[in-house]
C-alpha cells in the first residue's frame, strides 16, 4: 500500500508467513541479526537486509516500524517526508 500527502510518503508491505516472536521485535533491524530457527536454516540470508533499508530510512529522515503476529504475518511501515530536510 502506497499513500502520499503534502508532507509524507507512507508505505506499507505485509506479508502471510510465520511472522517474528514478539521478544525479537526489537532487534530484527540490527546488522546481522537473523530470528533463531534451532539447527534448522531453511531461509536464506546474512541478516543484512532490515538493517540496510533501515540505515537508508533514517538517511532520508524518515522512520520504519513493523507490527507482527505469529502465525498470521508481519507489515512494516516506511514513513518517507516528502519535503526536503535542510542539514546543518
Amino acid at each position: 500500500n502506497l499513500a502520499h500527502s503534502d508532507s509524507q510518503l507512507t508505505l506499507q508491505v505485509r506479508d502471510q508467513g510465520r511472522g517474528i516472536p514478539t521478544e525479537y521485535l526489537g532487534r530484527i533491524f540490527e546488522k546481522f541479526f537473523r530470528v533463531p530457527t534451532g539447527d534448522v536454516h531453511d531461509v536464506k540470508g546474512h541478516g543484512l537486509g532490515l538493517n540496510y533499508v533501515a540505515g537508508v530510512v533514517r538517511l532520508h529522515h524518515g522512520s520504519i516500524e513493523v507490527e507482527s503476529k505469529e502465525g498470521l504475518g508481519t507489515e512494516f511501515t516506511v514513513i518517507l517526508p516528502t519535503q526536503r530536510v535542510e542539514t546543518l
